[in-house]
């Protein structure tokens, strides 16, 4: 290859000329050998002649420059390619989760692990969310072979298994803004409350708080005994039980109550009346047409109704797109008794 060869002392004049004029060779590297600098050359033979100016024309081998590949347009290019493939996908620790068919998955999977260095083991959805503990089926793609998540998240760390709990990194939002909103020395109910994400992000912000967390699943209960170890909180008390059947039992307890069972919170919306305090505030999840975005609204207030209390809506917002009709929204709403 035609190569500039000029001494050290010219070779930064040399170099910007080449540049300035577009005579450097793109896509291999410049080296140099005992006091020469080797600059790889193009250009027809009138231009290089110029370059006389710096030193002697010549001929040398030289190496090329690797070009890191561009992971996300080449991650773009499989999930477009497929039918079956979902955007983007979710980071459990070093655990990645991906929704496509075997193939696509698998193509995925070597690209993820190629380009991030924190990725040790790729799993697939391999069901919908389903059944009393909303658990899915994950199949596993390349990698470590590993179920078990140490996940980090608004300064808190959780560990579990993903094929036995329900766990969301998409929510991590809602909870870091609802334990915000929590006051030092509120009683605060969590429905539902898995592997105590929203519980245990509540006491570390609220350390003089006491947060009772029901979950029905064993599984769930026990990673959240984990949790609440690993996190060092001493505000949480863990329940395994039915929220219908503990409610009673925290009859008008609750200044604030969590919801985040967006398919079914609207059968609880009587427990949340009877662990709700006088002027409780109530955070309550669903899934909903996009189309009817905030009908949950008027059903919450005529449920209320019935008791005789009173809802003021305080907030709504969208939280996630669902699937290609559904949304899941949050409502923030408070009960006057």
């Amino acid at each position: 290859m035609k190569c500039l060869i000029v001494n050290k002392e010219s070779a930064e004049k040399a170099r910007k000329y080449l540049l300035r004029y577009g005579l450097l060779k793109k896509g291999y590297k410049v080296f140099s050998k005992e006091s020469f600098i080797y600059f790889p050359i193009s250009g027809i033979s009138e231009e290089v002649k110029r370059l006389a100016q710096f030193g002697t024309i010549g001929d040398a081998k030289f190496e090329k420059i690797k070009t890191n590949k561009n992971y996300k347009e080449e991650l773009e290019k499989i999930i477009s390619s497929s039918e079956s493939a979902s955007k983007g996908y979710d980071l459990l620790g070093d655990i990645a989760i991906i929704d496509a068919d075997p193939k696509t998955a698998r193509k995925m999977a070597k690209l993820l692990l190629e380009s991030n260095k924190n990725i040790k083991t790729v799993l697939r959805k391999a069901s919908a969310v389903k059944g009393l503990y909303r658990k899915r089926s994950y199949a596993y793609v390349m990698g470590k072979r590993n179920y078990i998540a140490h996940y980090k998240e608004n300064g808190a760390i959780f560990e579990f298994d993903v094929r036995k709990v329900f766990f969301s990194p998409r929510l991590s939002y809602e909870r870091q803004r609802i334990a915000s909103m929590v006051k030092n020395g509120e009683n605060v109910m969590v429905m539902f409350a898995g592997v105590g994400p929203f519980a245990i992000e509540i006491a570390k912000k609220a350390p003089k708080s006491k947060v009772v967390a029901i979950e029905l699943n064993k599984y769930g209960y026990k990673y959240m005994l984990k949790n609440i170890e690993l996190n060092k909180v001493k505000n949480v008390i863990p329940i395994l039980g039915d929220v219908k059947k503990m409610a009673i039992k925290y009859k008008n307890f609750a200044d604030r109550i969590v919801m985040p069972l967006p398919k079914e919170a609207h059968h609880f919306l009587d427990s949340a009346y009877i662990v709700a305090k006088k002027k409780a505030i109530v955070h309550y999840y669903s899934f909903v047409d996009k189309e009817k975005e905030f009908e949950a609204e008027q059903m919450i207030k005529e449920f209320f109704e019935k008791y005789g209390a009173k809802v003021k809506i305080i907030n709504k917002r969208v939280v996630r797109p669902y699937s290609a009709k559904e949304i899941e929204i949050v409502i923030d709403f408070s009960i006057a008794k």
